[in-house]
């Protein structure tokens, strides 16, 4: 297919607008995620291949720092402006026995001690490098820290016992709650907020980091997290973004975490959902074009960030079972919405991870040899696609703005427009449309992406199952 219809040289320079409504929201509306699960990308420095088996997908595979580092091309040229990577704390060092496999912290969210560095990642130096590398070409480094629990059995170290409701002392509400049996911090205790903040904010003012990805946001308090951006804000100044993970996020559970500035943005969980019930059948097109206009009516200044995968679910490749042409059509109303669109290593290559653990497969890599990922299939034809979508969002204000207009919807064709100047069309049915569309400003429409083997079109006429963006110039 052909993905690139014309592409400006000027399009591969990020766009920098006026600070938002929130002081510390700046420039979230411009900026392009990208997810990396450190474990799973590029080993750099195989001397640190501790308990790295390749044949168990529940065991390090051997990505680090060193490695992310030396690949940060793969992902400055795919677009993306901010890297979000897993964390990086020192972990237990004990796998648990998972149906009678050995269950090692490869993912990064069962700290032992969130002072230092897991070795099997790299070191503060090696994090510092990166950073440093990261801001050379142009990128932020967002790393992802744990603020409601430590590791299976940390609760029965001197060091953090009394500091760590487990067992019998867990709660049945949110905040008490021992999440997957983890020992979870009394975040309420003010010496335990010192320990996590010094820890983790005290991190970032070293390596220079550009903001913090909170996991399990719902799990510690509003009172915690508003102390939290306060010091934040302190130490490392109202830019410093923070993005938080509450599952099942939308415009309405969003409300208490940005009424009080406890974060940026918020990941949202409910674009996903719609997305797959449109591709599906579940949403006709008018349905899922109403949910469109209202998704993003939250307090100006804060963004929802939409995604189609995550590290927690199936790939949305996998859910699709395997088909590209609608996953074209998903990227394509991903990159037209407005909120900071985030990517999960591997998804602009086609990558298909199934049902936890399958969905952190390593990255692929094809003939290069970088491993873990080396020799694995990937798709340069999908990664164009995704290179072209990114590249036209960030020539057009409009398709990351906040004006969204539905002008023509029924059960299978979607077509909404962008600003004044960008129109996207969306036709999920099995055959091709033909359509009446008025109202729209006068001027030349140009077909500037498609999602299908096309190099023109007018915008009434839309093929089987595509997904085309038309700009006025």
């Amino acid at each position: 297919m052909i993905w690139r219809i014309f592409i400006c040289l000027s399009v591969l320079v990020s766009l920098i607008s006026p600070a938002s409504g929130a002081a510390n929201a700046a420039n979230w509306a411009d900026e392009i995620i990208y997810f990396v699960m450190v474990d799973r990308f590029a080993d750099g420095n195989s001397n640190n291949n501790q308990d790295v088996d390749r044949s168990n997908p529940l065991a390090f595979q051997g990505g680090d720092l060193v490695g992310l580092k030396e690949n940060l091309g793969e992902i400055a040229g795919l677009g993306a402006t901010i890297i979000w990577i897993t964390p990086v704390a020192k972990q237990i060092e004990q796998p648990i026995n998972f149906e009678g496999e050995d269950f090692y912290p490869h993912h990064g969210y069962w700290a032992k001690d969130l002072n230092r560095i897991d070795l099997r990642y790299g070191s503060e130096i090696e994090l510092k490098e990166l950073v440093e590398a990261a801001h050379g070409l142009g990128l932020k480094v967002i790393l992802d820290v744990v603020y409601n629990h430590l590791g299976y059995g940390m609760e029965n170290d001197s060091a953090f016992a009394r500091w760590l409701r487990s067992e019998d002392s867990c709660g049945g509400d949110d905040l008490t709650l021992c999440l997957a049996g983890l020992p979870d911090f009394r975040t309420e205790l003010p010496e335990v907020q010192r320990y996590l903040f010094e820890a983790n904010v005290g991190l970032a003012e070293r390596v220079g980091l550009d903001g913090f990805r909170l996991d399990t946001l719902k799990h510690v308090s509003h009172a915690f997290w508003q102390a939290h951006r306060k010091e934040v804000d302190r130490r490392l100044g109202e830019d410093f973004m923070l993005i938080g993970e509450l599952w099942d996020a939308d415009r309405f559970l969003a409300k208490p975490y940005f009424a009080n500035d406890e974060v940026d943005a918020l990941f949202d969980f409910s674009f996903r959902d719609r997305t797959l019930k449109l591709l599906s059948g579940v949403y006709d097109a008018d349905k899922f074009g109403r949910y469109l206009v209202k998704r993003h009516e939250v307090k100006e200044g804060y963004f929802l960030a939409p995604f189609l995968s995550n590290h927690d679910m199936a790939m949305m490749l996998s859910v699709l079972g395997g088909d590209k042409q609608e996953l074209a059509m998903a990227a394509t109303i991903l990159m037209s919405i407005e909120g900071p669109p985030v990517i999960v290593y591997g998804e602009e290559i086609g990558r298909r991870g199934g049902i936890w653990p399958d969905n952190r497969e390593v990255m692929a890599w094809g003939e290069r040899n970088i491993r873990p990922g080396a020799g694995l299939e990937r798709d340069e034809t999908l990664r164009e696609m995704f290179v072209d979508l990114i590249a036209l969002r960030k020539e057009f204000a409009s398709l990351r703005g906040s004006e969204i207009e539905v002008v023509y919807s029924d059960r299978d064709v979607l077509i909404y427009r962008r600003g004044a100047d960008a129109l996207v069309t969306l036709n999920r049915s099995e055959e091709p449309v033909v359509v009446e569309v008025g109202g729209l400003p006068g001027g030349s429409w140009e077909m500037a992406f498609s999602s299908v083997g096309s190099t023109t079109g007018v915008i009434s006429n839309l093929p089987a199952r595509s997904a085309r963006i038309f700009v006025l110039r």
